[in-house]
């Protein structure tokens, strides 16, 4: 018999093996360490607390003098119709002293009493 140089190899040995996946473990998601609070200092604390008293008091001292100029402009507002009304009382008695001061009027009254009026006699003063 021939020889068959071929080293026979059993058919099991031949099968091809499937390649073994290799399983990794399922990781769990990363978990990232949340930071520690750090809580607030003494002087953090006077700060905020300084600076919300000014802020109070900086609202409030707005609030009382917006309310202080609203009021100062109403009496503004009243002395300037008194102004007005004392101005045009003025302008009505300059006319009726202008009436009464008038040649006309001065020869109505020197008649209605008897009297005559001279006009080198009479002298007119202005201011």
């Amino acid at each position: 018999m021939a020889s068959n140089a071929a080293k026979q190899i059993p058919l099991e040995e031949l099968q091809v093996s499937q390649p073994q996946v290799k399983s990794t473990p399922e990781r769990a998601p990363r978990q990232v360490p949340m930071p520690d609070k750090v809580g607030w200092s003494k002087f953090e604390k006077a700060l905020v607390t300084v600076c919300g008293v000014m802020l109070t008091f900086m609202m409030i001292s707005l609030v009382s003098t917006k309310i202080a100029v609203t009021n100062a402009q109403h009496k503004l507002q009243n002395v300037n119709t008194q102004i007005t009304k004392v101005n045009s009382q003025n302008t009505s008695s300059k006319q009726v002293i202008g009436e009464l001061t008038s040649q006309q009027h001065l020869e109505q009254v020197a008649q209605k009493y008897g009297l005559t009026i001279s006009n080198s006699n009479i002298r007119n003063v202005n201011k």
